[in-house]
């Protein structure tokens, strides 16, 4: 018998193991049984995955949720940060001290539109979204191409109540464009990390209907009072250009105006979702960059999909992009609409969601006093950095990208802090400095400080973690695949 226990051991050990190992085979890539996760914090995860034909692996993961964003403006004594000190705007380069007047005027300008928003609207860059998604203010002249001048503002990106859903808290992002008599204000947000490099990209959207009511902050430009006119520039006119504006129907949005979502670093290296507002509402197109080609005038064959949806862009549905290294996939509620492996990006981006017009014949033109407005939920993201370690090396650009088209100068955030989170958005707070030549050196001092916070990060570690934030060989006992988990859905 005593002969006969340790053969019984080998074997009660022999099933333990078979049993462990076909356990850990059953749920990859899923969550290990023995280590659970909480839906609400992602942050127990070590690594995620999606569903679809390549799991992915992702080291990082961040859920940007508008759909409970407290309005209720702060107390007018509370904090309340100055439009210059929040939007670092890379396409102006202007002297901070000969920029004081100029900054006094705006804040006064804003307090006066302030005054007139009503207080179930409130802009995105007063939030601490802004920290992670900035709002454009750049704007683009007229061209023969594009006969309408752009103008990005960023008091078109703000918070709204949901009329749509029960709940009376209930709230969301809205992007908006505006046809003025002489050019188009627009709305565009981008991350400030430009080192994104693979991704799972989700967007919960819609367009709103025309017959939707939006209480939203006054535009700081003048609105034309007769909105039925519709100047069209002569420049317009051209072989195959819609420049008639149909009238359209309450239930769609009007027709001139385009909804991107994409990765971007150059002309070159980008990948999108795209929506016309004059197509039919199931229809949505994607592509990876370039998808014409000049010399030939032609679209090049496999870089672009004209898709029809199962469901239509003027309600409620997530739009997803999956870039691999080796495909990019387009989902929408996760069922897979397209795939494609020509001209996969290759190079750290940032990501961009804009709404958009430019009276050229892509977009078409709007009819001046017409506003579009685009609904955002929540923005998901699952990803991996260019500065992850050597696991995805970092590729240069490809042959027929020349160095002029990769985007230099303004190099944004290495990382969003918390590599991790759930964000749901507060008001930002900061010391308030006095207006004018007396709060001059409050102002100046606050933007050292922010130099200074900048330059401990670029020293430390951007992740908080110092130099093993860039761990080279990353280890994952935790793997959360993120359409399992859920972690946007609301209980």
């Amino acid at each position: 018998m005593k002969q006969d226990v340790p053969v019984l051991g080998i074997l009660v050990l022999a099933i333990v193991c078979f049993t462990s190992l076909a356990s850990s085979e059953s749920t990859a890539p899923g969550i290990s049984a023995s280590l659970p996760v909480d839906r609400k914090n992602p942050r127990e995860c070590d690594c995620f995955t999606v569903s679809g034909a390549d799991p992915g692996y992702f080291q990082h993961y961040k859920l940007w949720d508008f759909r409970y964003v407290p309005l209720k403006r702060q107390d007018p004594n509370a904090p309340d940060p100055d439009d210059d000190e929040w939007d670092e705007d890379e396409y102006e380069n202007k002297n901070e001290d000969e920029d004081e007047d100029e900054v006094e005027v705006e804040d006064e300008e804003e307090e006066e539109l302030e005054s007139q928003y009503p207080s179930d609207s409130l802009y995105f860059f007063k939030t601490t979204f802004d920290k992670d998604w900035i709002s454009q203010k750049w704007h683009r002249p007229r061209t023969p191409i594009a006969p309408v001048t752009m103008v990005n503002s960023k008091r078109n990106v703000f918070f709204t109540r949901a009329p749509d859903k029960t709940d009376p808290r209930a709230t969301y992002l809205v992007l908006r464009t505006t046809r003025h008599t002489n050019f188009t204000s627009t709305a565009e947000i981008e991350t400030r990390v430009r080192s994104i490099f693979r991704c799972s990209l989700r967007v919960h959207m819609r367009i709103l209907p025309a017959s939707t009511v939006v209480s939203q902050p006054p535009h700081s430009m003048y609105l034309p009072q007769d909105p039925n006119q519709h100047a069209i520039a002569t420049l317009n006119d051209g072989p195959g250009f819609k420049n008639v504006t149909e009238l359209g129907d309450a239930s769609r949005p009007p027709s001139g105006a385009c909804v991107g979502i994409f990765t971007y670093q150059a002309k070159n290296c980008e990948s999108d979702i795209e929506i016309l507002t004059s197509d039919p509402s199931h229809r949505v197109r994607y592509a990876n960059q370039p998808d014409y080609d000049p010399q030939t005038d032609q679209m090049i064959p496999g870089a672009a999909t004209i898709a029809d949806l199962p469901v239509p862009w003027t309600g409620w549905s997530t739009h997803r992009l999956d870039w691999h290294s080796d495909r990019s996939r387009w989902y929408v509620n996760n069922m897979l609409q397209e795939e494609k492996s020509y001209r996969v990006p290759n190079l750290q981006s940032r990501l961009v969601i804009n709404l958009w017009s430019d009276g050229g014949a892509w977009t078409g033109d709007m009819k001046i006093g017409d506003s579009i407005y685009l609904g955002i939920d929540y923005i998901e993201l699952a990803y991996n950095r260019s500065s992850d370690g050597n696991r995805y090396q970092f590729l240069f650009p490809p042959s027929n990208t020349s160095l002029a088209d990769v985007e230099s100068g303004f190099e944004g955030q290495d990382s969003f802090g918390l590599e991790t989170d759930i964000v749901t958005g507060v008001f930002k707070k900061k010391k308030k400095c006095k207006k004018g030549k007396k709060g001059r050196k409050c102002r100046k001092k606050q933007r050292q400080k922010e130099k200074e916070k900048d330059k401990d990060k670029q020293k430390h570690g951007k992740g908080g973690h110092g130099h093993g934030d860039k761990d080279t060989n990353p280890k994952c006992h935790r793997i959360c695949n993120i359409d399992e988990l859920h972690f946007g859905q609301v209980d």
